[in-house]
């Protein structure tokens, strides 16, 4: 409110007179009352509000200076708004605190705050940009008290230091697109102009777009298999690829085709694979039956039915990945009761046969091998016979199918072979020291063992079905009569003593009663008594020969064979007491020695043993890229006089060879590629599939990978590696696969291929080619159905028993 007084020169007041006020714009307005209204900008204004009196003619003005004072604090403003900086550079932010009209308020404290991943701002606003680049919205801020204003901040990275790439994970045969993370010296994403992909491993699969990888289709982790070079600059990486398996497409079923007896178990594995037969781990497996022929549980075990079935596809898997569903199926033949028996019947050749227990179906075993005595492995797979060659008298194991023979022994003086119950071990007869001993050894030969030691004539070994004693015959006293014989402790009893022979014992299944035939009436006989050699009772009383006694599995009756000079040679059945005869053969030859074959067991199986055929168009490796790969994990093996091949498996010192080189010795010399020799230890024995692992001393070998069967189709090329007598001398072989063989005595899985493969190849690896080792080359098995060929143990073979030989293990069943 301003108030106009007018006065004379004296300074008296004069009342009354018209005053006028007036203002200059830019401080306010006044009304004629006086009143002023200041303005919104604050400041002096000089002479701002003017007062104008008149008195007659005179006129007299008087002014006064107006000050504007900001009003109250509304805002603070934050110069500049925004701020690109690079690393360790700086800018100075200005800060006002202003009222509603945008006055400055002189003396404002401020304050500054900043997002600590920027860097660092001083009290008058001065920031400095860290390590850490990136876009800071808001991220500088001037306060008073709680009135504030922010600015944003862009730091840039430095230029690119290095370059990485994450993990790659995909699918067999899928698309992937590929990342690289380019940073500077502080970790920083930095910006680059162009990436230039390549693929090291062509297995791992091939640059189809840009930043896209089309995997390959083998499933596994290819180390540094995908590179990345950084343009500009030329930075670069590598990283693994790992490549999945894809979408079920099939289910594979193992055994795929298997024959046992009535009543008997097979545990049946399956594996689901994709379209280029990677395995797929996981998937839930449902099992059931095509065909009512046994039970089948949730676990993959089968058991028979009671009556024989022939080959049908019966045991069905199935599995279920999301939406899809397959399922796979495997032959199956349930066996009837079978006999084994000695025969002239075909060109008077004397040979084992079997035939269904009814006398129908025979089929012949052996072929010209003129054997005496045989015996049944425990799970009714392979028979033991001696057989005559030149007048000499070896034994040889063979399957009840005739093939796979194996030659045990080799002085030439051996007979009488039986089989223990534990399926480990052989007994025999043998005159290699002068008279008749007891021998016994391992299923594959080895180890042979003295275990009578008399100047008389001892023969017919026959196990206890406990495996602790053996019964045999001896002319020890004068007439041939039965005796006992305590494996471990030696001691002997002996349990006849009669006039006339008694020889060829048999224990019934129980342990408790013995057979064995007699001459003491003038012809044979077949008599029975305890285990003990009491009561004695005569089953048979014929004016014809009656030899050869066996029992029936379950020890109720008894085969044996009867005739003479004058009456043909037949197989019969009886009770245990001697009635209830029954007739099997009738013809005009000899048929002699029946034995009853043990219904055959199943056979072992894990996720190994599934057989998964080529698919794909993976390209295979050129001959000798695989040869000199695979030719620094060979070895030689020297054992006593023997010397053979072997291969390295792990790269810690295991070596896989033939067991028949190793089957007599604990400790081996190793020879390897760099001119080094090991002392190996023989760790496993696989002495039915003729396999050993040897543990040496050494660590970072070079060592082969074992691939699978289905990698070895019949017309594909193997090469197969073995060492000459030379330590650094290897020998080369290329061999087509000719035929892929079942060996179902021995659960063997056979590559054939179409060159012979001697001695020094034993042991050795057979390779594909993509440089993994298809099998192990055996030089002992033989098959009179193959000539000229090599044979080689499938490494789906091996590997469903390598774990056992890798824990120590003596496998022999």
């Amino acid at each position: 409110q301003f108030t106009v007084t007018a006065f004379d020169r004296f300074g008296n007041e004069i009342p009354g007179l018209t005053s006028k006020l007036s203002t200059e714009e830019a401080s306010g307005q006044i009304d004629a009352n006086g009143v002023f209204t200041a303005g919104n900008n604050a400041g002096l204004y000089a002479g701002a509000v003017k007062a104008v009196v008149t008195q007659g003619p005179a006129t007299k003005t008087a002014s006064v200076d107006v000050t504007i004072t900001p009003g109250p604090l509304t805002e603070v403003r934050l110069k500049p708004e925004t701020v690109e900086l690079n690393i360790g550079e700086s800018h100075e932010f200005t800060a006002t605190a202003v009222d509603i009209f945008g006055n400055a308020l002189p003396n404002a404290r401020l304050t500054w705050r900043i997002d600590q991943s920027i860097g660092t701002i001083s009290a008058s606003g001065l920031v400095t940009a860290g390590n850490i680049a990136g876009f800071y919205e808001n991220g500088v801020t001037a306060a008073i008290l709680s009135v504030e204003a922010t600015a944003s901040i862009t730091v840039n990275p430095d230029a690119p230091s290095d370059v990485s790439i994450p993990a790659v994970l995909v699918a067999a045969g899928e698309p992937v697109t590929l990342k690289a993370l380019v940073v500077d010296q502080h970790g920083n994403p930095a910006e680059t102009t162009d990436i230039i992909w390549s693929v090291d491993d062509p297995k791992a699969g091939s640059i189809t777009a840009p930043n896209v990888l089309t995997a390959g289709e083998l499933a596994r982790t290819y180390p540094g298999a995908i590179q990345a070079i950084v343009r500009p600059g030329g930075l670069t990486a590598s990283v693994a690829v790992t490549i999945v398996p894809g979408p079920l497409d099939q289910v594979l079923v193992a055994p795929d085709v298997i024959e046992i007896g009535i009543g008997m178990n097979q545990r049946y594995v399956a594996a689901g694979v994709d379209r280029f037969g990677n395995r797929i781990s996981g998937l839930d497996i449902t099992w059931s039956l095509n065909q009512d022929i046994g039970t089948i549980d949730a676990y993959g075990l089968f058991s028979a039915g009671n009556g024989p079935v022939g080959q049908v596809n019966a045991i069905k898997a199935m599995a279920i990945q999301n939406s899809l569903v397959r399922s796979g199926e495997a032959a199956l033949t349930i066996e009837p009761d079978n006999v084994a028996f000695i025969s002239d019947r075909n060109d008077g050749q004397l040979d084992v046969y079997v035939m269904n227990m009814d006398g129908s179906n025979v089929r012949r075993v052996t072929t010209g091998a003129a054997p005496v005595v045989f015996s049944w492995s425990p799970d009714g797979r392979r028979i033991v016979s001696d057989f005559d060659f030149f007048d000499r008298r070896y034994i040889v194991s063979t399957n009840s199918d005739g093939v796979w023979d194996v030659l045990l022994t080799e002085s030439g003086v051996d007979s009488d072979p039986d089989w223990s119950p534990s399926g480990d071990r052989v007994a025999y007869a043998s005159s290699v020291n002068g008279s008749g001993e007891i021998y016994v050894m391992d299923v594959d030969g080895g180890h042979p063992v003295r275990v009578t030691n008399h100047s008389a004539e001892d023969q017919n070994p026959a196990w206890a079905p406990d495996g602790e004693s053996l019964l045999f015959a001896s002319d020890r006293d004068g007439d041939l009569e039965i005796y006992r014989l305590w494996i471990v402790s030696g001691a002997i009893t002996r349990l006849t003593n009669r006039p006339g022979p008694d020889s060829h014992p048999r224990w019934s299944p129980d342990g408790s009663e013995i057979l064995f035939i007699s001459g003491q009436d003038g012809d044979s006989e077949i008599y029975l008594m305890n285990s003990d050699g009491t009561d004695v009772r005569k089953l048979t009383s014929n004016r014809v020969e009656d030899t050869s006694p066996s029992w029936s599995p379950d020890g109720r009756r008894i085969i044996f064979a009867s005739g003479d000079t004058h009456k043909d040679w037949e197989i019969y059945t009886m009770s245990r007491v001697g009635d209830q005869i029954d007739r099997l053969t009738d013809n005009n030859n000899l048929d002699l020695a029946p034995r009853w074959a043990p219904r055959k067991r199943g056979v072992e199986v894990n996720q190994t043993s599934v057989v998964i055929p080529q698919t794909g168009s993976r390209s295979p490796l050129d001959a000798q890229d695989a040869v000199d790969f695979a030719s620094a994990a060979m070895v030689q093996i020297a054992a006593g006089h023997r010397i053979a091949s072997g291969f390295i498996i792990d790269p810690d010192g295991l070596i896989l060879t033939n067991n028949h080189v190793t089957r007599d010795s604990d400790v081996v010399i190793v020879n390897l590629r760099n001119g080094s020799s090991h002392s190996g230890t023989v760790l496993g024995r696989d002495l039915l599939r003729n396999l050993a692992i040897i543990r040496i001393d050494a660590s970072d070998l070079p060592w082969l990978e074992l691939a699978d069967v289905g990698q070895a189709d019949v017309g594909t090329e193997l090469l197969a590696l073995g060492y000459t007598t030379a330590p650094n001398d290897i020998a080369l072989v290329s061999g087509v696969v000719s035929d892929l063989k079942i060996d179902a005595g021995r659960n063997i899985r056979w590559l054939q291929i179409d060159v012979p493969l001697g001695w020094d190849y034993g042991g050795g690896p057979a390779l594909n080619l993509y440089g993994k080792v298809a099998g192990v080359v055996d030089a002992k098995t033989v098959s009179g159905s193959i000539e000229g060929a090599g044979l080689v143990i499938s490494a789906n073979t091996v590997n469903v028993y390598l774990e056992r030989l890798k824990a120590g293990e003596v496998i022999a069943n």
